[in-house]
């Protein structure tokens, strides 16, 4: 390995690492569910590299664990399945909680007229300009 090869390999491997650093940080943060959403995703990554790994190492690296197997069929089925039902009580969940756009209305009318009272309110009796 030459040292401009080493070089080109380590900056593409801290780039890798801030990126993945930041989208980790953006899920915790932003995403509903936080940890546990980012550990759903986790598993899900794992069946990704099962099925990334059948389909470009399979018969031409290694032996039978580079292969698809009715194990790893069955894995992909439970996290699969896990996400997309996480997915739909995470949103439930979320939808009863926030208030619809309906209930927002009136407060914001209320809010409005409130305001407009205090303003005629401090501005006092209007008088003639002399």
């Amino acid at each position: 390995t030459s040292m401009m090869y080493a070089w080109l390999l380590l900056i593409s491997f801290f780039l890798a690492s801030i990126v993945h650093s930041l989208t980790f940080y953006h899920t915790l943060r932003y995403f509903m569910g936080g940890a546990t959403s980012a550990g759903v995703m986790k598993g899900l990554q794992a069946v990704l590299v099962f099925v990334l790994t059948d389909a470009v190492y399979c018969g031409r690296l290694g032996g039978q664990e580079m292969c698809f197997s009715s194990a790893k069929f069955m894995s992909l089925v439970t996290v699969v399945g896990g996400v997309l039902i996480f997915g739909a009580a995470t949103k439930q969940v979320h939808d009863r909680e926030q208030p619809s756009r309906d209930e927002y209305e009136p407060i914001h009318k209320e809010a409005q007229l409130q305001s407009t009272m205090t303003l005629d309110s401090e501005a006092g009796p209007s008088s003639p300009l002399i």
